[in-house]
């Protein structure tokens, strides 16, 4: 055990019981795992919001996890996008986390569960995250983060940790995906889920489509474009016939590449 994981089996026990809000992403994964085997799988739960703005392949990562790892999960539901987020305003991720964390909380108390945390880390803090506001006013605690914890420990733990489990790189919330201010349906989330899906079933793991009006700009990791591009004969018709099938008008590959927070600019 390195020093970092014992800094965070130290921060584990001294909150004795912990649940974890689960996106079904590497980091709150990991992080889910690591307390299972810290603190015992009874003394662990795993809180998931099921809202139209989380992308279903999280979902479904979520469950395995949680089933491997022998972990309560319950799962808040909502069918609708909250109206206060639905402007897209520069401050719906503070305000989508504060919904849902509060939510998160209350269950918290309700049931006894133990300290509330989530899986950011450190190199999470070099992104635009306003959500992180509202994560400090109700008192969530953040592990990785206060362990020193970033990307590169969060992969190398769960290489070693977690073979018969690897969650998709994380996908994010799909609001994430339209321009600030844009008025956002449920139909539109959808159609965005489901084109990134496509994509990534065609080989690609790290994939964003991002919405500007009817256009959809796809982006793919750095390491990726190379190999889309070996095969753009085959591959742009293909993509470009599926996401129009989904109502876009024009689609785009961005030769720049994915990069975290590409409509906070």
């Amino acid at each position: 055990m390195n020093l970092k994981e014992k800094t965070l089996t130290e921060i584990l026990r001294g909150f004795g019981k912990v649940a974890v809000a689960l996106s079904g992403g590497l980091d709150s994964g990991a992080l889910l795992h690591f307390a299972a085997s810290a603190l015992g799988a009874e003394n662990c739960a795993a809180l998931t919001a099921d809202t139209p703005q989380m992308p279903r392949a999280e979902m479904g990562d979520s469950e395995r996890l949680c089933a491997a790892a022998g972990v309560a999960r319950r799962a808040v539901k909502s069918a609708e996008i909250p109206e206060a987020i639905r402007e897209n305003p520069p401050d719906r991720c503070y305000l989508c986390k504060r919904g849902i964390f509060s939510e998160f909380a209350r269950i918290c108390r309700e049931e006894s569960l133990g300290t509330l945390c989530d899986g950011t880390n450190a190199d999470d803090l070099s992104d635009f995250r306003p959500g992180m506001r509202a994560l400090r006013e109700l008192g969530v605690r953040s592990p990785l983060l206060e362990a020193g914890w970033g990307k590169a420990d969060i992969l190398e733990y769960a290489r070693e940790n977690m073979p018969r489990f690897a969650p998709s790189p994380s996908n994010a919330c799909l609001m994430t995906r339209f321009e600030s201010g844009a008025r956002v349906s449920e139909s539109a989330l959808r159609a965005v889920d489901a084109a990134e899906e496509f994509v990534r079933s065609l080989g690609f793991s790290r994939v964003r489509v991002r919405v500007h009006g009817k256009r959809a700009r796809v982006e793919l990791g750095a390491g990726e474009l190379g190999r889309f591009f070996a095969r753009a004969g085959e591959l742009a018709p293909a993509v470009a016939e599926r996401l129009k099938s989904l109502g876009f008008e024009s689609v785009s590959v961005d030769l720049n590449g994915y990069s975290m927070g590409n409509m906070n600019r």
